[in-house]
């Protein structure tokens, strides 16, 4: 009896079926169970299989195989992707009859599809705000993947590319890998546990940070420069407080600001400027070199204090825009360097030197300060960087020759040979995201 007679009809008679072959008839017939997925998948490319050549398995197979074993490493669970009976699956294709090599076909796109769609998807609970899309890492859902794979005339050298991750990324995993071959105790428990929340956080970055560019840790507060993948300096910084954290964000450097003013926070205004006026009169405002503005507009005009209702403006009842000029006191310091985006935070030189000697660094609202602007300014801006020290109009924009990547991110665990570098959580974030990885397991 002829393979093709061991299928059964397909819709369309015997000239589709002859048009299918036996294995792509096996294959549409299978899917017809299948997830939505993998049916619009085949029935966009006719029904044609991705890892199977002849009557047997293309070699790519194994690369699915590897990749969804190592799972584990990743923080994620084989059995999700059907990695115990893989093995078996495909061993059974070597009979080459077309159910069992449709079989085959179906899991190894089930797993490829299932594994690299969650490698690059974070739990809820791990986000970042990108500033940049063009620095927001893949996402693909499981189509998607299917569909990148497709395009590759070998897909192992597909699975290789999406399994791509950053080098942070890296570093966790085989951390987690090392920890999980230890004996089992409730320290290795902890430890895997903290690895995985940071695994998370990693997921957040895009594979390829830059040939150039500035990794800003919350949790350790400290800013890093890397260049051609090594950290080539360091320093400390100042990051938000509890009740005003710093977020996680990525986004391009394009300018610095020199002679910077300082635009006092709204609430601050309500909360501290104004009380202070109302106690210590308006030669408060003049010793601090603050001025008012009419509104926030460019053409926006200087008000005296004589004109503005400061118990309204405590109150809440007006709102007020109050800067601080250029100069040794303003909060600014000397420079800030801007990477455009929607929540107002940049990082920026700061007077209030006696905050970097601390071990705990958490005092500004939100913004980065720096206690080494002048040598950031120099790695950004080369020769340009003298310009900052130079007299000039205030907010003097220094565009960069070309923007560098900034990532702001919390790590409260990376490896640090074979231990665990381990920094407090201090906005408290690990918890919750512990929490949802617990339900998801």
């Amino acid at each position: 009896m002829p393979l093709s007679a061991r299928v059964a009809p397909l819709p369309g008679g015997a000239a589709q079926a002859e048009r299918l072959g036996p294995v792509g008839g096996a294959l549409r017939a299978q899917l017809a169970q299948a997830e939505p997925e993998l049916q619009a998948f085949y029935r966009a490319r006719g029904w044609r299989p991705l890892w199977i050549r002849g009557w047997g398995l293309r070699d790519d197979a194994q690369a699915v195989v590897q990749a969804v074993s190592g799972a584990a490493a990743d923080g994620l669970d084989p059995d999700r992707y059907g990695a115990p009976g893989l093995g078996e699956v495909l061993a059974q294709a070597s009979s080459q009859q077309p159910s069992d090599l449709a079989r085959a076909e179906i899991a190894l796109s089930r797993a490829a599809a299932g594994y690299l769609s969650d490698l690059h998807a974070p739990a809820p609970g791990a986000t970042m705000i990108y500033a940049d899309p063009a620095l927001a890492p893949p996402t693909p859902d499981r189509l998607g993947v299917l569909k990148a794979l497709a395009t590759w005339p070998h897909p192992a050298d597909g699975v290789a590319r999406l399994s791509r991750m950053n080098p942070i990324y890296r570093q966790l995993r085989d951390a987690l890998a090392a920890w999980k071959a230890k004996e089992a105790g409730e320290e290795a428990a902890a430890a895997e546990r903290l690895i995985r929340t940071n695994l998370e956080r990693a997921r957040l970055l895009p594979p390829d940070l830059g040939q150039r560019y500035i990794l800003v840790d919350a949790a350790a507060q400290t800013l890093w420069l890397y260049q051609d993948g090594q950290a080539v300096d360091s320093m400390k910084v100042v990051v938000g407080k509890p009740s005003e954290p710093t977020p996680m964000m990525a986004g391009l450097v394009r300018y610095a600001v020199a002679r910077p003013y300082w635009n006092v926070p709204p609430d601050l205004v309500a909360n501290s400027i104004a009380p202070k006026v109302l106690r210590l009169g308006p030669a408060w405002l003049e010793a601090q070199d603050m001025e008012i503005l009419s509104d926030w507009t460019p053409n926006a005009r200087l008000l005296t204090p004589q004109e503005v209702d400061w118990r309204a403006v405590a109150g809440g009842r007006t709102v007020l825009r109050v800067r601080q000029r250029p100069g040794p006191h303003n909060m600014m310091g000397q420079v800030k360097f801007i990477f455009p985006n929607s929540v107002g935070v940049y990082l920026h030189d700061s007077p209030l030197r006696q905050y970097f000697a601390q071990s705990r660094r958490t005092e500004s609202a939100g913004c980065v300060r720096l206690s080494d602007a002048p040598r950031l300014a120099r790695w950004l801006l080369s020769e340009r960087a003298g310009e900052l020290s130079q007299p000039g109009a205030p907010e003097t924009r220094i565009d960069l020759a070309a923007p560098v990547p900034v990532y702001i991110v919390y790590f409260t665990a990376l490896p640090n040979g074979d231990d665990l570098d381990r920094r407090p959580d201090i906005y408290r974030r690990d918890p919750p995201l512990e929490a949802r990885l617990a339900r998801r397991a």
